[in-house]
């Protein structure tokens, strides 16, 4: 058994070889699914990687292999080495070994009582209890309640052989969708094949709506093809059984990334319009070649699931019918109440589609509109220490995190990385922030985030837990006092006396909204935070290793001082347990690289990549700017740049620094 720390490692090269599976870059799945088999040569999610990489690169469906029901005639066997006679005492012959994924294993096989091909999955029982073996037979089940219907794969058996459970599904001879994309040209469908599967899929998805079921793991790989090219919806129950997600290592979330809504992946109630989502992301993918979202994390690609909007398809490419693209957008809408009401009017839109018609024309719009935003690259080993320390806050030892680094390094956007994370495993996350100049009130970012808590929450809910405050937030929370029974504080003539009570007050506050669930509490930019915030900060971190909260904060430490108030402070928080000091550095080359690619969604050359390289040394903010004006320049897509200006966002950020300095 691998120790935590090896285990965590194994895990988060199964994470980048599962991104790279989305993204399909094929090398990258051989190169982790192989590492992972040098520490655990018997890991089997990385021989189901590197099984998936075979198939690609072999010209068989790639991706779609572990789905198991849909790999076309002509694509050659993958090697079963115990490959079995037959299933259920003879009666299903096996023909070939389909492929396999995660528990699954599949194999081509002959009914000899109706004498008809099938598949014939097998779900491997290991690490499965009797719970677990009864929900993939319900899923099962339910599937097969629905009833047949032309667009849905039929499931015709389910039961038991061996001590494994097994279903048995219709044979689909046309391979899926993830096979047809790893197929084309540019990784994309012609517009006229895309509607007829998008159509498809809402006639399935309409079905299966209206019978009370959500699909959940709506993706390419989950919708198969049919010898006549009907598309057919398959793998609903069973992916949210079994094919789990990386991330459930916590048990947070399920699906697959590049396809997740939003809600689902904070695990929010998954409506039918979760389907509508993922069926915006597939949409997306059959047009432009790519998902929406892509990153070389999987919680970075649900970190632009949840906060970032879709570059518009007809800026990635031009077979793109504007009406085609206004369906796509409202799809992938991050609020499911704006997305379109079902699947019905989905395909009515996607019925007047004219598949003629080219992709709008940008001429005259800010070529600004095109950049991805919100990319994430690199971090990763400072994400990864983030993890484990919200991990042990998770566990009820919290503790304190200082994420350090020159202005515009990314403290920030790693900070909301570690949101994402955070929101996953279903904690609450308060946000405070410092301002820069006066004019705040003293304790000002604790007050956010106290308030951030009651717009969400009832503030006077907690009030029996803090009753023992005697009304002393009220000094903080004025509002408190409008409360029915609200008892104010006795005053306290010694300042400091009147203070700690006022700290214990706010403590005993935090204490009692993380009984309720984990806690990561933000405070942004604390090199500008007063006296009076550090002081309390000071205070709640002497409790933290008790209590299920994190508390992070950005502070730059090019503005600290010897004299400054934060270096005082940071003297004292050094000394608590659970503090954790993370510095961020530079961007390094290959991480300037792929931002510039994910971003631009062009391939400059690497003479100009060194150059960017060289002027931003990586600095994020200097290589948005950077990566902005020579997108409007029309640069980036030239052989060479003599030279990089530099642009007005860095110019006016050096400018604010600059007229801080005296005389």
């Amino acid at each position: 058994m691998p120790s935590e720390r090896i285990q965590r490692r194994i895990d988060t090269l199964l994470d980048e070889a599962d991104a790279a599976v989305s993204a399909r870059r094929w090398d990258e799945v051989v190169e982790k699914a192989s590492a992972v088999l040098g520490i655990e040569p018997d890991d089997a999610d990385a021989k189901s990687f590197l099984q998936m990489a075979r198939s690609a690169t072999a010209g068989s469906p790639g991706p779609s292999a572990p789905s198991g029901s849909s790999i076309p005639e002509a694509a050659p066997a993958s090697p079963a080495p115990d490959l079995p006679v037959s299933f259920v005492s003879g009666r299903y012959a096996v023909r070939r070994f389909l492929g396999e994924g995660g528990r699954k294993r599949v194999f081509l096989a002959h009914d000899s009582r109706l004498d008809r091909e099938v598949a014939f999955c097998v779900i491997r029982a290991e690490g499965l209890d009797l719970t677990g073996r009864q929900r993939v037979l319900r899923e099962a089940q339910s599937v097969a309640r629905l009833g047949q219907h032309p667009n849905l794969v039929t499931v015709h058996d389910i039961g038991e052989d061996g001590g494994n459970p097994y279903i048995v599904q219709e044979y689909m001879g046309g391979g899926d969708v993830a096979g047809l994309l790893a197929r084309a040209e540019d990784q994309r469908l012609p517009v006229e094949r895309t509607l007829q599967v998008a159509k498809d899929v809402c006639r399935g998805l309409t079905f299966i709506h209206a019978g009370g079921m959500v699909h959940r793991d709506l993706k390419p790989a989950n919708v198969f093809v049919a010898s006549n090219g009907t598309a057919k919806i398959g793998d609903f129950g069973l992916a949210v059984a079994l094919d789990r997600s990386r991330l459930t290592q916590h048990g947070m979330m399920l699906g697959t990334v590049s396809y997740m809504p939003p809600e689902q992946a904070l695990g929010g109630e998954t409506t039918p319009k979760a389907d509508l989502y993922s069926l915006g992301a597939m949409l997306y993918e059959m047009v432009t070649g790519r998902p929406p979202f892509v990153g070389d994390d999987p919680t970075a690609v649900i970190s632009q699931h949840i906060n970032t909007p879709p570059v518009a398809p007809s800026w990635v490419t031009e077979h793109c019918p504007p009406s085609l693209e206004e369906v796509i957008l409202q799809l992938l809408a991050k609020d499911p109440g704006l997305r379109p009401a079902d699947a019905a009017v989905v395909l009515a839109a996607l019925e007047k589609v004219d598949a003629s018609q080219k992709s709008a024309s940008h001429s005259d719009s800010n070529v600004l509109d095109r950049l991805a935003r919100g990319v994430f690259v690199g971090r990763e080993k400072e994400l990864e220490r983030l993890r484990k320390a919200f991990d042990e806050a998770f566990a009820g030892r919290g503790g304190l995190v200082m994420l350090v680094g020159e202005p515009g390094i990314g403290k920030t956007r790693t900070a909301h990385e570690l949101e994402t994370y955070a929101r996953m495993r279903g904690a609450t996350v308060l946000w405070g922030a410092n301002h820069d100049g006066s004019g705040a009130p003293p304790y000002w970012p604790w007050v956010q985030v106290g308030r951030q808590w009651g717009s969400a929450n009832d503030l006077p809910s907690v009030q029996e837990a803090t009753a023992g405050s005697g009304g002393e937030l009220v000094r903080l929370f004025p509002e408190l006092g409008n409360n029915p029974g609200f008892l104010e504080a006795a005053p306290i003539s010694e300042p400091q006396s009147a203070q700690f009570r006022l700290f214990d007050a706010y403590a005993t506050f935090l204490r009692a909204i993380a009984v309720r669930g984990p806690v990561m509490v933000a405070l942004d930019d604390l090199h500008w935070a007063d006296k009076p915030t550090l002081l309390l900060l000071e205070h709640i971190a002497r409790e933290l290793s008790r209590l299920r909260i994190l508390v992070v904060c950005t502070y730059r430490d090019t503005d600290l001082s010897r004299t400054h108030p934060l270096s005082e402070s940071l003297a004292t928080l050094n000394r608590e347990p659970g503090f954790v000091r993370i510095v961020l550095r530079g961007l390094t080359r290959p991480e300037v690289d792929a931002y510039v690619r994910e971003t631009a969604r062009v391939e400059p050359r690497p003479a100009l990549l060194e150059k960017i390289f060289e002027e931003t040394e990586g600095n994020p903010f200097f290589l948005s700017e950077v990566v902005n004006l020579l997108t409007q320049e029309g640069s980036l897509s030239r052989d060479s740049v003599s030279d990089i200006a530099v642009p007005d966002g860095v110019k006016e950020a050096l400018g604010r620094r600059l007229d801080r300095l005296s005389k």
